[in-house]
């Protein structure tokens, strides 16, 4: 039986979605509230006898933070495609050279004035030449 007869300006489906939507709020509510205090994700039972911990949150943060950091260091390394180079031509000198004083021989290394025409000519010895080599096995 129909009440369109009686004025009412909300049919039976808008009826329906407003109630569903109430109990939509309702469950949400609950949800936050059951959420705010849970003591899991915001209490530290590890610092109870004094031992140290953080919270799940807090770790949680970290592993947040350290993907961050992970992603701005790829991106700077893509950008900067000479730094594998450098890093790659300095280790085959160091393997090939062996000094004691790793230290020292880095120093001495970087602190070169015409670094940037070391670097060319030694990636053409060192890089270039591997790179031929493995084409033609």
């Amino acid at each position: 039986m129909s009440l369109d007869h009686l004025g009412n300006s909300k049919d039976s489906e808008q009826i329906l979605d407003d109630q569903s939507e109430e109990v939509g709020a309702i469950e949400n509510y609950k949800y936050q509230i059951n959420n705010m205090y849970n003591k899991e994700k915001y209490v530290n039972s590890h610092d109870i006898a004094g031992q140290p911990g953080i919270v799940k949150m807090q770790q949680i943060d970290v592993e947040k933070k350290k993907v961050q950091f992970r992603m701005a260091n790829e991106k700077y390394l893509r950008d900067h495609p000479e730094l594998n180079t450098i890093i790659s031509v300095f280790l085959f000198r160091v393997l090939e050279e062996k000094p004691d004083n790793i230290l020292a021989y880095a120093g001495r290394y970087f602190d070169k004035p015409d670094l940037k025409q070391v670097i060319e000519i030694e990636k053409k010895h060192y890089l270039d030449n591997n790179k031929n080599g493995q084409n033609k096995q």
